[in-house]
């Protein structure tokens, strides 16, 4: 069999969207926002396979390209970069379903797990014809999110050896991302990371707004004062940093504040008062590292929050 061949990629000529015709292996969120991403550069879409029938014929019919099913034969004959989007625990299945596509020289292997390594992609290249990267956005991807503009501004952690990298970076470039160069036994520090930041405030949103449910509040406690005051603390530590743009009564050093907290919260919602208490005792933490508070203070806070 003869190898196929693209055009050797350089980094000077930069990628040329039309010179790359793709494949989307996993249409579900990221795949969906990637691949729209990708098709509105003008990047070709060729084909959608994996996750349910429907996802993919919804994603193949936008984009105007064919539904595959395993074996992929022929694959590597049409698609120059295949963009593989399925959860972490389905990666490697979908790796080795291209053991036998026969990749093309010139073409490239794109995997978007957080924690998950580029390495995981050499079974399916074993002559090593294909760029090898994990490429992941730092965001969240909101259910089958029609945004193309989704990647503009979000951090992408690139990941992939000398000869993969500049490719990454310069498609994070192109879709107006932020590329950092991440190593794999980084990844997943750096997901880790993620998590806390991106799906703790999804968990404390839901948990405040048990706690307004609890207080029989209309929904304009959450749409008109969490959310917005959420956005505010952001923003405080955009402009400010820590400890700077800390407040409430941690900050001002108010144990009776912090103790009033605890009790109500035990009587209405008893489940939630672990996670208040791990707060305090990080804005704690904040405070005494930063010197706001002396040991008196912080002294009555802590036996507070170790009872």
């Amino acid at each position: 069999m003869i190898d196929r061949s693209w055009p050797e990629w350089n980094l000077s000529r930069g990628i040329q969207p039309r010179e790359w015709p793709f494949a989307c292996l996993g249409p579900g969120r990221v795949g969906c926002a990637l691949s729209r991403a990708l098709s509105e550069l003008g990047f070709p879409a060729v084909a959608v396979a994996g996750g349910d029938r429907g996802s993919a014929e919804s994603l193949a019919q936008e984009l105007g390209a064919e539904v595959m099913v395993e074996p992929f034969d022929g694959l590597g004959d049409r698609a120059r970069l295949i963009v593989l989007t399925p959860p972490d625990r389905e990666l490697e299945a979908v790796v080795l379903s291209l053991a036998d596509t026969s990749l093309g020289r010139g073409s490239c292997l794109i995997q978007t797990s957080a924690a998950l390594p580029s390495s995981l992609l050499e079974s399916a290249d074993p002559k090593e014809h294909a760029l090898r990267l994990s490429f992941h956005p730092l965001k969240p991807f909101p259910d089958r999110d029609r945004d193309l503009r989704h990647f503009s501004d979000a951090l992408v952690s690139v990941e992939g050896d000398d000869r993969a990298f500049p490719f990454g970076e310069s498609l994070a470039l192109l879709l107006s991302a932020h590329p950092i160069r991440l190593a794999p036994d980084l990844k997943s520090a750096y997901h880790a990371a993620g998590v806390m930041a991106l799906t703790g405030v999804m968990a404390l949103a839901w948990a405040v707004d048990r706690m307004g449910d609890s207080m029989d509040l209309e929904r304009e406690f959450m749409t008109r004062g969490i959310l917005p005051g959420m956005r505010a603390a952001i923003d405080a530590v955009e402009s400010h940093g820590l400890p700077g743009g800390l407040t409430g009564p941690v900050s001002r050093g108010d144990a009776q504040v912090v103790a009033d907290h605890l009790e109500v919260i035990s009587k209405m919602n008893p489940d939630l008062e672990p996670l208040y208490r791990q707060i305090v005792l990080t804005t704690l933490r904040i405070a005494e590292e930063s010197g706001q508070l002396d040991g008196e203070t912080a002294g009555r806070l802590h036996s507070l929050l170790d009872e």
